[in-house]
């Protein structure tokens, strides 16, 4: 008979940064299962997520991957090693080191802020009287409250949607990991309430440098609960940072590549820095350099610029048909001037 399990991922289920929020959020758990659930994403969740609660572990995951735990044993040395408790015994003793033991906890508050900003909402941090559930933020002139529960199960999920619900007696925006949970009970309760339900899986994604960022722009992915709010629309949004950009091809020292080619490369057309580098036929510090123009002239990551590339085309047609509709009415301002003079 094998060893309890605690929390380790089951062996049909494939990682999950998102299912691993769900599921062990609200314990502390040792860095091999934290792995086992996050998968490739490991490494940014221990270094942005993750808090060491400077307490050890009773228990490790094999790691010949049977499925069993081995208990934490420490000699007289001072060594510790790990020792199969599955009847029969089949597995060998192993070292462990204290980083191993370590049980590390997600950084709720650390998380919420994050989503809060990424969703360009005003800051809240209100715990709720409800299980893992906080208003993080306010979205919209109107304060429309967002909420974030962290929910395993569909009956607790189903119970936050119906407290919440009551609570508020007005629109709000729930976010959820995922939405495995949501089922007719819970869309019925937030349809009555003219609520908004948003899972994280669908609509974020994790860059390489850690940060989480929008598949769609928030005032457009929140627009249908909030219909008197008044945010600008993305077009004109990245028509502005686009002039911005424009601005800084004035500036004559700027050797090739022109900011304004980078931008065009990387934002638009997605590629990397090397790839762009390549394409311009500099260094990759070039184009890094131009970036970092970009990222002081807009105030935004390069990268986060990105999510306007459907946008590309039509605002510079705009603003070059804007541009030789100027020139023009110049031309024919000076060519009036010159005919009065005779």
């Amino acid at each position: 008979m094998c060893a309890r399990r605690n929390g380790q991922l089951p062996a049909d289920m494939p990682p999950n940064i998102w299912r691993a929020l769900e599921t062990l959020a609200d314990g502390n758990h040792v860095a091999a299962v934290w792995e086992q659930w996050s998968g490739d994403h490991f490494d940014l969740l221990r270094t942005h997520f993750l808090r060491d609660t400077e307490k050890r572990a009773g228990y490790v995951p094999c790691p010949l991957g049977c499925g069993c735990e081995h208990r934490i044993h420490q000699r007289a040395n001072g060594a510790l090693v790990g020792v199969c408790q599955c009847d029969p015994w089949n597995c060998e003793d192993f070292p462990v080191t204290p980083a191993e033991a370590s049980l590390l906890a997600w950084n709720l508050p650390k998380f919420a802020r994050a989503v809060s900003k990424v969703f360009d909402c005003d800051l809240r941090e209100t715990r709720l009287p409800l299980p893992m559930t906080w208003q993080i933020g306010a979205k919209f002139s109107t304060g429309v409250p967002v909420f974030l529960t962290i929910q395993n199960e569909r009956a607790s999920f189903c119970q936050v949607v119906a407290d919440l619900v009551a609570r508020q007696r007005a629109r709000f925006i729930l976010l959820a990991p995922t939405g495995r949970l949501l089922d007719a009970s819970s869309r019925e309760l937030l349809a009555g309430a003219r609520a908004g339900f948003f899972d994280l899986e669908s609509n974020l994604v994790w860059l390489p440098t850690g940060k989480l960022h929008p598949k769609v722009r928030p005032g457009e992915l929140f627009q249908p609960f909030a219909p008197d709010a008044t945010e600008p629309a993305p077009e004109t949004v990245f028509a502005g940072i686009f002039a911005l950009i424009e601005k800084l091809d004035a500036d004559e020292s700027i050797k090739d590549p022109s900011v304004i080619r980078v931008f065009r490369l990387y934002c638009g057309q997605g590629l990397g820095a090397q790839e762009v580098a390549t394409k311009c036929g500099c260094v990759k510090a070039t184009v890094l350099n131009r970036l970092n123009r970009i990222r002081k002239a807009t105030g935004q990551d390069p990268q986060e610029l990105r999510a306007y590339s459907p946008y590309f085309n039509k605002v510079e047609e705009a603003m070059t048909e804007a541009k030789a509709a100027y020139i023009h009415r110049k031309s024919l301002v000076h060519d009036i001037e010159e005919r009065e003079s005779e």
